[in-house]
C-alpha cells in the first residue's frame, strides 16, 4: 500500500493498514501531505543536506590524509635508503647482507602499511560514492520530485547518515599516521646497520557528527528552562533493595539506571524512558553510565575492578571490558573521546575503543561525576565539596565550592545542573560559573537527589531521588 501517513509519536512513515494495526492509540498521525508541507524549508532538509556535505568533506579529507601518508612514507623510504647506502660505504664488503636485510624490512613495513591504508582508502571511496549518490538523488528530488517522495527519501537518509557516521568513526579510529625512520648505528660494530622504527599517532582528520531535527520542527533560537513540574515517578521493582547512582538516556530513547546495591550488580533499562524493558548484570558493582554520542554504545564504570564495560544499546548486551588501571567512578564522552575520572582526582582520556591517550592529575578528591561541554570543549567535574571546570588538557578554568557530592548534567544552553544531596535541592549554574540559582527544592518533592539527566529533546529531567531509591520525572517548563 502507499505510504501516505506519518506518525509523529513513533517518527515513522506508514500506510493505512499500519495505522489500524499498529498506531490505533497514537494521538498524532498526520496525512503525508500535511507532514511534508514546507519540507524543502524544514530544519530536517537543511540538516540532512548539511550532514551530507559534512560527510563528503570529511571523506575527502580522510582520502587526502591517506594519500599524504603514502607520499610521506615514500619520501621516508628514499631518505632512509640513502642513509643505509652511506653507512654501507663505511663497512665495505661486510655490509652487503645487512643492507639487504634492512632494505627488505623497510619494504615489508611499507607494504604492510600500504595494504592497510589502501584498504582504508577503498572503504572511504565506497562510503564517499554512496553519500554522493544519495546527495545527487536528493538534489534531483528537490528539483523534480514530489514532496512525498522527498520526505520519504529524507527519512531514509537519516538511517544512511547514521551508518556512514559509524563507518567514518571506525575508519578514523583505525587510521594511524605512520612514519618510518632509520636510526644509524654508530658504535662501529657490524652486527647491524641500525634499526627501523615506526612512529604511530592518531589520524589528524576527526569527524564530529551533527544532530538531526524533525521536519515538523523549524529551527528556532534555544529557549531557557523557566522551571520544572513533577510529572511522575518511574515504576521500579519494589522488591529489590536499591541504591541508584546514575541515569542516562541513549540515542534510541532508552533510560539506563545503575544500581550499586543490587545483589547481582544491575543496570536497568526502560523503553521510551518509561516502561521497564530489561536489565544487564555485571561482574561487580556498576557506578556511572554514559552514552557515547553518535553511536549505538554506552559505557559503565566498575570501580572495584578498575575497569569500564561497553554496552551495545541496540541489543542491550555487554560488549568488551577495558582495564583503566585505577578506581574509577565518573564517566562522560564526546568528540571521539571517553573521559573517566576517579580516585585521587585522576582523569584518563580514552579513544572510543578504550585505548588510553592521556592521563590528567587534578590533585583533588575522588571524581564522582563528570559531564562534557561539547560547545566549549570543557569538562565539568564533581568531587566532594567542589565543582571544577577544566579544559581537556587539564587546565583549570574555574573552581566552585558546592555542598557534598551528587549528580551533574547540562541543559541545551550548557547551563550546569547540580544536585544537593544534603540540602535537598537542585541548582542551575551558568556555563561560565558566574551565576547560580535554585531551580528545585523540597517544595518540588526533591529529597536527597543524586544522579540526573535530561532526555534527548530536553523536555524532561530524570532525577534519582529519595535517598537513591526512586527516579522522579520532571517536565521542563519553557516560555
Amino acid at each position: 500500500m502507499l505510504l501516505d501517513y506519518y506518525c509523529t509519536d513513533h517518527d515513522i512513515v506508514c500506510c493505512r493498514a499500519c495505522i489500524s494495526n499498529e498506531h490505533r492509540l497514537c494521538q498524532n498521525v498526520l496525512p503525508l501531505e500535511l507532514a511534508s508541507k514546507d519540507v524543502k524549508k524544514s530544519a530536517l532538509f537543511n540538516d540532512v543536506m548539511e550532514d551530507m556535505t559534512h560527510l563528503i568533506t570529511t571523506l575527502n579529507a580522510l582520502d587526502n590524509n591517506r594519500q599524504s601518508n603514502l607520499q610521506s612514507m615514500e619520501e621516508s623510504k628514499s631518505t632512509i635508503t640513502k642513509k643505509i647506502r652511506a653507512v654501507k660505504s663505511k663497512f665495505l664488503k661486510q655490509i652487503d647482507d645487512l643492507e639487504r636485510e634492512l632494505t627488505t624490512t623497510l619494504s615489508s613495513l611499507q607494504r604492510k602499511h600500504e595494504m592497510e591504508i589502501n584498504k582504508q582508502k577503498q572503504e572511504i571511496s565506497q562510503v564517499l560514492v554512496n553519500v554522493i549518490e544519495n546527495k545527487n538523488k536528493m538534489d534531483f528530488l528537490r528539483d523534480h520530485g514530489s514532496k512525498n517522495q522527498l520526505f520519504i527519501f529524507l527519512r531514509q537518509q537519516v538511517t544512511n547518515i547514521h551508518s556512514a557516521e559509524a563507518k567514518i568513526q571506525q575508519i578514523v579510529s583505525d587510521s594511524q599516521e605512520v612514519n618510518i625512520t632509520f636510526d644509524e648505528k654508530k658504535d662501529g660494530k657490524l652486527e647491524s646497520f641500525g634499526s627501523l622504527s615506526e612512529y604511530v599517532q592518531p589520524c589528524k582528520v576527526q569527524y564530529k557528527p551533527k544532530k538531526f531535527q524533525q521536519a515538523q520542527i523549524k529551527a528556532e533560537p534555544m529557549k531557557n528552562i523557566l522551571g520544572f513540574e513533577k510529572e511522575t515517578v518511574l515504576k521500579l521493582n519494589t522488591n529489590v533493595v536499591k541504591r541508584l547512582i546514575c541515569v542516562s538516556v541513549t540515542n534510541n530513547n532508552k533510560l539506563l539506571i545503575t544500581d550499586i546495591l543490587s545483589s547481582d550488580h544491575k543496570l536497568y533499562v526502560y523503553r521510551d524512558c518509561k516502561d521497564y524493558e530489561t536489565e544487564i548484570t555485571f561482574s561487580s558493582e556498576p557506578c556511572c553510565v554514559a552514552v557515547i554520542p553518535g553511536t549505538d554504545r554506552a559505557v559503565v564504570t566498575l570501580p572495584i575492578e578498575g575497569s569500564i564495560q561497553f554496552i551495545k544499546t541496540t541489543t542491550m548486551t555487554k560488549d568488551n571490558k577495558v582495564d583503566v588501571g585505577f578506581t574509577c567512578y565518573g564517566i562522560t564522552a564526546g568528540r571521539d573521546r571517553i573521559y573517566v575520572g576517579g580516585e585521587g582526582g585522576t582523569i584518563k582520556i580514552l579513544d572510543y575503543n578504550g585505548k588510553t591517550l592521556k592521563t590528567i592529575q587534578l590533585g583533588v578528591d575522588s571524581i564522582c561525576f563528570m559531564v562534557y561541554n561539547d560547545l566549549q570543549d570543557h569538562l565539568i567535574v564533581r568531587c566532594v565539596g567542589k565543582l571544577l571546570c577544566i579544559k581537556v588538557d587539564g587546565t583549570l578554568v574555574y573552581s566552585k565550592d558546592v555542598s557534598g557530592v551528587a549528580g551533574l548534567t547540562l541543559d541545551r544552553q550548557k547551563n550546569i545542573y547540580i544536585g544537593g544531596f544534603y540540602t535537598s535541592n537542585i541548582q542551575r549554574m551558568s556555563s561560565d560559573g558566574e551565576n547560580c540559582e535554585d531551580m528545585m527544592n523540597k517544595n518540588n518533592d526533591i529529597n536527597r537527589p543524586y544522579g540526573m539527566c535530561f532526555n534527548n529533546d530536553f523536555t524532561k529531567l530524570f532525577v534519582i531521588n529519595n535517598d537513591n531509591t526512586s527516579v522522579c520525572v520532571y517536565k521542563c517548563k519553557y516560555l
